[in-house]
């Protein structure tokens, strides 16, 4: 590839791919959809729906010569095309005299920097995505002690009653869940609710919830308080940050795995570059004499990705909780 248009950084490549699974550690979006390697940027999935898992044709075989029924044990399928995500930054060039081992200090630091902006975009898609979901989510309102009323004020009289509404949640799945999703400031309100705290009982004596005595009373095999927090919106002109909790104030329920062609809530396509030889991230580097004293460098590190909802009857959220 030319240097003038840049060419593929195989070690800061490699830097990105492992980087990136430590940022992931912390995000929600890479358990609810699993990343697959593909070749390509488009190609068919399979799409499942409760008829696909649960029907059960007419199996009888009258007659001698009786042929038995036809049955297709896939989903339906479905036709992907991937995104090409980036961003790219300028390093003076006097920043890029100091090496770091194999690398360019600067380099490193620019090359994870944008990783993690990646990542938290992604999060946020995934976020979008499964919120969005025609059908597949329930709101709450007003103060009061049903299922329908939000929980933002836990008191006995005032609080609404997140046990009922979880549970009616997950009789929305036609499996049931194996992952649910608490956003923090959902958790905080959760925390020492009395209906949970009753449904616990006595065996739950720190007399509070958090995660693992949640995935018991639900029989999910895990909770996750979601934590991520950032700021999507343009940049302001005093560069003034707000952030906001990227699941917001919703619960989710839904059911995963690893397994491609199973049903499951959704997977993530990553294509994978022969020339950057790695698990779908691209880091690219050229030089520019148009910045800085002595010029400069660019840093590009891109991922071509999509989100794609493989069976949305595996997937419900209670939204506005609070």
């Amino acid at each position: 590839m030319p240097r003038e248009k840049g060419y593929v950084r195989p070690l800061l490549t490699n830097l990105a791919v492992d980087y990136s699974r430590k940022i992931r550690e912390g995000l929600v979006a890479p358990l609810l959809f699993p990343r697959i390697d593909v070749g390509k940027p488009s190609g068919k999935y399979a799409i499942f729906s409760a008829e696909d898992a649960y029907k059960v044709p007419d199996v009888t075989m009258s007659g001698e010569r009786a042929k038995a029924n036809e049955f297709s044990t896939g989903g339906k399928e479905g036709q992907f095309a991937t995104i090409p995500y980036g961003l790219k930054s300028f390093i003076d060039a006097a920043d890029l005299e100091f090496m770091d081992g194999p690398f360019k200090l600067w380099e490193r630091r620019k090359t994870e920097l944008i990783v993690s902006k990646l990542e938290l975009a992604q999060e946020k898609r995934v976020a979008a995505t499964i919120t969005a979901l025609p059908g597949r989510s329930t709101s709450l309102s007003d103060t009061g002690t049903s299922k329908t009323n939000k929980w933002a004020n836990p008191g006995e009289s005032t609080g609404g009653d997140p046990h009922l509404a979880i549970i009616d949640a997950i009789e929305k799945l036609f499996f049931r869940p194996n992952f649910m999703v608490i956003p923090e400031s959902v958790y905080n309100a959760i925390e020492y609710h009395p209906r949970l705290l009753n449904k616990l009982g006595e065996a739950n004596l720190v007399k509070k919830v958090d995660e693992a005595n949640l995935a018991k009373l639900f029989r999910i095999d895990r909770v996750v308080i979601a934590k991520g927090k950032a700021d999507f919106s343009k940049r302001k002109s005093d560069n003034s940050v707000t952030l906001s909790s990227i699941w917001g104030n919703s619960v989710t329920l839904a059911y995963t795995s690893e397994e491609w062609d199973a049903p499951c809530a959704g997977k993530t396509v990553i294509v994978k570059y022969l020339q950057a030889d790695n698990k779908g991230y691209v880091v690219r580097t050229w030089e520019v004499e148009d910045g800085g004293v002595l010029g400069g460098e660019y840093v590009q590190v891109a991922h071509d990705v999509a989100e794609l909802v493989v069976c949305p009857e595996l997937i419900y959220t209670i939204k506005d909780v609070l």
